[in-house]
């Protein structure tokens, strides 16, 4: 089964989404610090989905995707927020309070989807 990192500045959350996802088989890597998650990256250690919120302190969700997937391009993406937010278009989005069937599908939405880089897509650089 997949891994997954989960980002998120709120303890509640980090269990919550860590008790569903494992209970749905996966192995799960929580941190409410994003250079913490940025560093397992950097290090090798390999995460099928980062699953991050969107509004933290010390760094906004969308900025430690983009440099995750700059470290890892195959790592997908699935970020949740509770609040109307922009500049997310395009990206796998799950709005908070969510369900653990609701969660667990997206993650499996997200997971399934093709890799930019698979056969007969775009090639990366």
């Amino acid at each position: 089964m997949e891994t997954i990192l989960v980002v998120d500045d709120e303890d509640h959350v980090l269990v919550l989404a860590r008790d569903i996802l494992q209970m749905k088989g996966y192995t799960v890597l929580v941190t409410g610090d994003p250079q913490i998650a940025l560093h397992w990256v950097k290090s090798g250690v390999c995460f099928h989905l980062l699953l991050t919120d969107v509004v933290m302190p010390r760094m906004k969700g969308t900025e430690l995707a983009d440099r995750v997937k700059t470290l890892s391009p195959q790592t997908k993406v699935l970020l949740m927020s509770g609040y109307s937010v922009s500049g997310v278009a395009g990206r796998p989005l799950i709005a908070k309070p969510f369900t653990g069937d609701q969660l667990a599908e997206r993650v499996r939405e997200v997971l399934t989807q093709p890799s930019p880089f698979a056969k007969g897509r775009i090639a990366p650089n």
